[in-house]
């Protein structure tokens, strides 16, 4: 089925909306952004919704006022090209007003009213292009490029322009090492990874060998870390503090430093907590613990009763278990949450808005530019009338 239409917003994942007239059908198109006017072919690919269905662009009619040519050489309506930085369509400008959009709808979709909020402007990143320190690429000994999220192959690529110049250059390393024998892979598996970051040597390049993780935008976490520890300012007794999902202590050392009581940090990763013991870090104790598991909330209970201060970093899934959760904190006053998804962050949010907590300040960032991510930091003050 072939149709025109013209983009009318963004999905919560980023795909331009584009409703079929002759159908009544709202659908999906990669590639494509608010305001452009084309001709849309659907496809056949699996959607639980009755109202929704996907499509692509076969032709361009008129561009948005916002569209640009993309930089990169990898990025085209080719189904078989890198899908990693699809908003490189668009203006910077543009990017972060759908990304300020994406907080919003995220918000007023859980219940609240944003009026009511504090909802602060993006915080853009001082570099567009350059900025990334770490990637994962993907390789079958002959190719090697990112994973295209239409075709779900290696889409090939010769360079990779959001790469700081260190990492640019393990690229550069890693392909010169094409074809590679040792790197082919076996019928049941498509692809070897390679692990790449700034702090690595091309003597460490291996195949299927995580790296540790880090934020990947230093500029912007250096950021971060300022507005956490303002925070902890405007805040000068703490008292003692938890962190959950502590990793290797990016955002612990910024607490050791304030005038808390004390750390108890978490962590599931046991690497990660072996790191951050090595930083000997004053009054904190890390802990290896299982963040989703009943049985280890059951066991943290009595360490954490009596914390003044929660502070958390959790994954896209955010907190997950919310069954029990302030039954472990009795005392607990401030909440800071640093989210990497809008929506599980606005679900939570409002887990602990129905619990007493009001958001005091919230704060986008953006940490990849030309991509739909947007990191979210808030500060949740439990309300002097809260039970």
């Amino acid at each position: 089925m072939i149709f025109t239409g013209t983009i009318t917003h963004l999905s919560q994942k980023g795909l331009g909306v584009v409703k079929n007239i002759h159908n009544n059908l709202s659908y999906f198109v990669a590639g494509t952004w608010p305001g452009d006017h084309g001709e849309f072919e659907a496809i056949d690919k699996p959607l639980d919704n009755k109202k929704f269905a996907y499509a692509k662009l076969t032709r361009l009619i008129r561009p948005s006022p916002q569209r640009q040519t993309p930089r990169c050489p990898h990025l085209s309506l080719q189904e078989s090209t890198c899908t990693g930085c699809s908003w490189m369509i668009a203006d910077y400008s543009a990017q972060l007003e759908q990304k300020q959009n994406r907080i919003h709808y995220a918000m007023q979709r859980v219940g609240f009213d944003i009026n009511q909020l504090k909802i602060q402007p993006i915080h853009p990143a001082p570099q567009v292009y350059g900025y990334r320190n770490r990637c994962q690429l993907k390789t079958d000994g002959l190719q090697l490029g990112f994973i295209s999220e239409v075709t779900h192959h290696i889409a090939p690529i010769h360079d990779c322009i959001v790469l700081n110049d260190t990492c640019r250059n393990l690229l550069h390393t890693v392909q010169q090492q094409l074809p590679q024998p040792a790197w082919h892979t076996e019928s049941t598996q498509n692809w070897h990874t390679i692990d790449l970051d700034d702090n690595m040597q091309p003597g460490d390049i291996v195949i299927d060998r995580k790296r540790p993780f880090k934020q990947g935008n230093s500029q912007q976490n250096a950021w971060m870390q300022a507005w956490l520890q303002q925070r902890l300012v405007e805040h000068p007794n703490p008292g003692k503090v938890v962190e959950l999902f502590c990793g290797a202590g990016n955002f612990t050392q910024i607490i050791a430093a304030s005038n808390c009581d004390s750390i108890l940090a978490f962590e599931a990763d046991f690497d990660a907590v072996q790191r951050l013991k090595a930083l000997n870090l004053k009054r904190t104790k890390p802990v290896v613990a299982d963040l989703f598991s009943i049985n280890s909330w059951k066991k943290m209970q009595h360490q954490v009763h009596d914390a003044k201060t929660l502070i958390l970093d959790p994954p896209r899934a955010g907190l997950k278990k919310h069954q029990g959760f302030f039954d472990s904190f009795c005392t607990l006053e401030t909440i800071i949450y640093i989210s990497c998804n809008p929506e599980t962050f606005a679900r939570d949010a409002w887990f602990f808005n129905q619990h007493g907590f009001n958001a005091d300040k919230i704060q986008p960032i953006d940490l990849f530019p030309h991509t739909p991510h947007v990191e979210v930091l808030a500060v949740f003050q439990r309300s002097t009338n809260a039970p």
